[in-house]
């Protein structure tokens, strides 16, 4: 058998309905030999038969992993069992629901990265569509000329697809400890990436990220969103140049906490809500807008009596700006 050059490692999980579409995309990659990994976190519908069949079919490709029980952290133990077992000198990963919808996307993913040593990890562009049809079919990161991201820009939340980069495995293997507490499996890779080299990205879409009412955060309040977010960045690690914007990120995500909780009637949770951004980052007056200015109104809300607060025109601009 071809030694293989990329491991696409696909993770599922309740995708029965999806799996197969997913399965197919990586099947007609042609141009680059590949190995499938494809592991299922205890689905109890029909998955794992789907992805039983096709590895039958397809012995030379395909390598299953099925643990015994749910590993949980949104599928990123999951992920993280699957790297362990690849063994090509790129890593591409897909969820089980989405797919790839061109036949050289891996082909012209490794061409570029073999002509840019630099480059940790490169990525395509890819189509958001909604199952249920609410809303029409748009690019996930946009057009445009290719560009080369830094840490900075991932930080401050460049849309990428999922199903879109290809790794360097050197670049994100072995994954640190840290990893598989996150809420977020995809977003960590990019970051661990961008130590080792440049984030390029490739303006051609090719692949499918669904929405559907399956997804796992999918209709989650804005409340538990911004608790995640903030968990996110507590618990991410980058290098100490970059520091100093992590802790402004997370400061300002208890800030947006802390709105939505006064929003809502929580005073108490606001206001310690507003303790923990200022423990995490101190205020900056000389900095009055963005995340200084929704420090700054949050202050100002908590101050004031809360029928005041309720009703003023402060409370009106607060609703506008806290989103």
């Amino acid at each position: 058998m071809t030694e293989s050059r990329v491991s696409v490692l696909v993770t599922a999980y309740q995708h029965e309905r999806y799996i197969a579409r997913a399965i197919d995309g990586v099947l007609s990659q042609r141009g680059v030999a590949h190995e499938l990994l494809i592991g299922d976190d205890a689905s109890t519908d029909g998955t794992r038969d789907v992805i039983e069949r096709y590895a039958r079919a397809h012995p030379d490709v395909i390598r299953t992993v099925f643990p015994e029980r749910n590993l949980g952290h949104g599928g990123s133990a999951l992920f993280a069992e699957l790297l362990d077992h690849a063994r090509g000198e790129y890593v591409a990963g897909l969820d089980g629901d989405d797919f790839w919808t061109a036949p050289d996307k891996l082909r012209k993913q490794v061409a570029y990265m073999d002509a840019n040593p630099g480059c940790a990890m490169c990525f395509h562009d890819v189509l958001r569509h909604h199952e249920d049809g609410s809303r029409p079919d748009s690019r996930f990161t946009g057009p445009g000329p290719p560009r080369r991201l830094g840490l900075r820009e991932l930080l401050d939340g460049v849309q990428i697809g999922s199903c879109a980069p290809l790794f360097r495995r050197g670049a994100i293997h072995p994954l640190p400890d840290w990893y598989v507490g996150l809420p977020w499996g995809d977003a960590p890779l990019y970051v661990l990436a961008a130590g080792h080299g440049t984030i390029d990205y490739l303006p051609e879409v090719m692949g499918v990220y669904r929405i559907h009412d399956r997804g796992m955060y999918r209709g989650l309040p804005r409340l538990r969103v911004l608790e995640l977010q903030a968990a996110y960045y507590e618990a991410l690690r980058v290098p100490p140049a970059y520091r100093a914007l992590l802790r402004a990120k997370l400061a300002d995500t208890w800030a947006k906490l802390g709105l939505e909780h006064d929003r809502l009637g929580d005073r108490d949770a606001a206001r310690d809500c507003l303790a923990e951004s200022l423990r995490v980052a101190p205020f900056d007056p000389r900095r009055l807008r963005g995340a200084e200015r929704r420090r700054l109104v949050l202050w100002l809300l908590l101050k004031a009596p809360p029928s005041v607060a309720r009703h003023s025109r402060l409370a009106e601009w607060r609703r506008r700006r806290a989103a």
